[in-house]
């Protein structure tokens, strides 16, 4: 029997059954973004996003598919976790915009809302990548779109889609050359392809329905097989705002901005203008663009991020600060005893507890955003994968919030020491932003996974030095990667050198390589502090 219209209790229960499915499969996912830290969960972030998309969904149960569907895009954004639970949250949105106002949705309706889903995601992302999650949902959307023109069956329609779905996925290393390099396929895209199996399941009232071949031309996942995404760009951070001001030329704007950058988009009349840029300093951008009127919705993103960490409970540490409202609240994530307390100790009104392998979700930050007795706040992310979510506070949130968009706790502390709280919030995250961008910073952690990276032979258990995003260094002792590490960081121009040693690491210990850098690198003051963070054994940052 046919499938011809399903209503909202039908929409529910299939993202539930889907949710299952990957909760099923997720492991495997994980495996296929593993790095030689301990990272890699898009399968788990992606479940942990649907998780609460269901939760929402099932509080609008026996009410119109569009009231359901809103339901569950804004659940799944209030859940979104790492760059792969942000991207499905969109997929959802632009799902749920297709189906506003109709009571149940067709093959065809269903067909058209995941091309709207396909659309809105490869908008959200601010350099799309083809080879990942957004060409496996294109791909799939097409295929539906085709197969619902001819039969109205919904479950037809999917299963159309998820045939083409693991086509796409098996070329995926064709398109993305890190994975042809690592022998996976794109993690976020075959986290969809079970998503969607298992909502056919549900819509099918089936436990397993018959996909055909199509599996086994993917090859299995296994523990020694290491994704990483390693992507050149000329110009690394795509920055938006919105400029309202008086009599704008969007010429004029352009041509102030086109040194700055690249892929320029300048759209809109002469009070109100949206930029779109890809530069190396989005700190100048905003300057640049400050001098037409006052800014708002600031959007800055690092198109090399990569989504690579863990989910773990986490809390709240500290307090708002409820004694005095304020004109601008800062809030950051980080982890640590000691980080926890250097950040407090700079200004930092809330710390979400998290970071690498401990990402919190858009709603714990948006949480964080709102005790903040502060007219505006500024979030710093510290890792790159947590960027991605915090952007989505800044839509979400009621108070204006802007995003320094840090990828480590040094990069903060510098931007931190730095702070000057006079001006306007986007006056303020521009120099932040440019302070930031001065200090090299490092990491000293352990690899999980034999690999070969960057011509370094890594094996398991190997300790590990990362420059930036780049592992550059391995050796047998944590002090020994961290010398090596600053004589790649250490020039001319550097005076201060600042590391912090991690849970694993003694006073003692910390103090002779201390010394050790003292004797190395005279004509730099060097400071040490206990972080207590776990998995790195000594953060650093030269400036």
């Amino acid at each position: 029997m046919s499938l011809v219209y399903i209503n909202g209790n039908d929409l529910v229960r299939s993202i539930k059954a889907g949710c299952i499915k990957l909760e099923h499969n997720r492991d495997s996912v994980d495996l296929l973004n593993v790095f030689p830290v301990p990272d890699g969960d898009t399968g788990t972030n992606m479940y942990l996003t649907l998780l609460s998309a269901v939760k929402e969904g099932e509080k609008n149960l026996n009410q119109p598919v569009s009231k359901a569907a809103r339901a569950i895009s804004m659940g799944s954004l209030m859940g979104a976790r790492g760059n792969s639970g942000v991207i499905l949250s969109q997929i959802f949105r632009g799902f749920a915009r297709t189906l506003e106002g109709k009571e149940t949705a067709s093959a065809i309706d269903i067909a058209l809302a995941l091309k709207s889903g396909a659309q809105t995601a490869y908008e959200a992302v601010m350099r799309p990548v083809e080879g990942t999650i957004l060409t496996v949902i294109r791909e799939i959307a097409s295929a539906c779109e085709t197969e619902a023109r001819k039969n109205s069956d919904i479950v037809a329609t999917l299963l159309a889609g998820i045939a083409v779905g693991y086509t796409t996925l098996e070329r995926t290393p064709s398109l993305l050359p890190i994975l042809k390099e690592a022998g996976v396929v794109d993690a976020g895209g075959q986290g969809l392809i079970y998503f969607l199996e298992g909502v056919v399941e549900g819509l099918a009232q089936e436990k397993e329905i018959e996909i055909g071949d199509y599996r086994k031309k993917i090859a299995p996942v296994t523990k020694d097989k290491v994704a990483r995404q390693d992507i050149k760009l000329e110009f690394q951070y795509c920055t938006e705002v919105l400029i309202k001001g008086l009599e704008m030329n969007t010429e004029d704007i352009k041509d102030h901005l086109r040194p700055l950058g690249d892929s320029m988009l300048v759209v809109g009349d002469e009070e109100l203008v949206k930029v779109h840029i890809h530069s190396n300093h989005p700190g100048k951008v905003l300057e640049t663009c400050l001098q037409w009127g006052q800014l708002s919705d600031i959007k800055i993103n690092n198109m090399l991020e990569e989504v690579h960490e863990h989910i773990n409970n986490w809390e709240n540490t500290g307090l708002a600060n409820a004694s005095k409202f304020k004109k601008l609240g800062l809030v950051a994530v980080g982890v640590g005893e000691g980080i926890i307390e250097v950040l407090k100790s700079l200004g930092v009104d809330m710390v979400v507890e998290g970071g690498q392998t401990m990402n919190p979700s858009t709603e714990d930050l948006l949480n964080a955003c709102n005790q903040v007795n502060a007219e505006s706040v500024i979030i710093f992310p510290n890792n790159s994968n947590i960027i991605m979510a915090a952007q989505q506070v800044v839509e979400l949130c009621d108070k204006q919030v802007v995003v320094v968009p840090t990828r480590s706790i040094m990069q903060a502390i510098t931007a931190l020491i730095a702070y000057d709280p006079e001006g306007e919030p986007g006056e303020i995250a521009a120099a932040m932003i440019e302070e930031m961008e001065q200090v090299k910073y490092a990491e000293v952690t352990h690899a999980v996974r034999d690999s070969s990276i960057n011509g370094l032979s890594i094996k398991d258990g190997d300790i590990i030095g990362i420059l930036g995003d780049e592992i550059t260094v391995t050796s047998s002792t944590p002090e020994d990667v961290l010398l090596k590490l600053l004589e790649q960081m250490v020039d001319e121009d550097s005076s201060l050198i600042t590391f912090f040693y991690g849970d694993e690491i003694n006073e003692d210990q910390a103090s002779q390589i201390k010394d050790t850098i003292v004797e190395s690198y005279g004509d730099c003051d060097v400071e040490y502090h206990f972080g207590g963070q776990p998995h790195y054994s000594y953060l650093v940052s030269a400036e």
